[in-house]
């Protein structure tokens, strides 16, 4: 549908006559106006946005602070497991 209005042949004092038909182009005008191929694109990307990378550096930055974290954890729980047998090593030391 069309929202242009449309010359009607009574309103411009044209003839109510249908209008002759369209010459078909020939091979020569088809080839110059057939659409050719697009080149390639080139390699070069958009810039990213700012707010994706900020996301991204947040969660790297979330996910080394959890790693650290959990690691001094499993340290804390090895070196007191050290110590409790270190102790019961003295204490049945001191019980011989």
């Amino acid at each position: 549908m069309s929202f242009v209005r449309k010359p009607r042949p009574y309103s411009s004092g044209l003839s109510a006559a249908p209008l002759p038909p369209v010459p078909t182009p020939t091979n020569a005008v088809r080839q110059r106006t057939h659409k050719r191929e697009k080149p390639a694109r080139s390699t070069a990307r958009q810039p990213r946005s700012s707010w994706a990378t900020a996301v991204t550096a947040l969660a790297v930055l979330g996910i080394l602070l959890i790693s650290i974290v959990g690691m001094s954890g499993l340290a804390s729980q090895v070196w007191q497991a050290a110590q409790f047998r270190s102790a019961a090593a003295g204490i049945s030391d001191v019980a011989r």
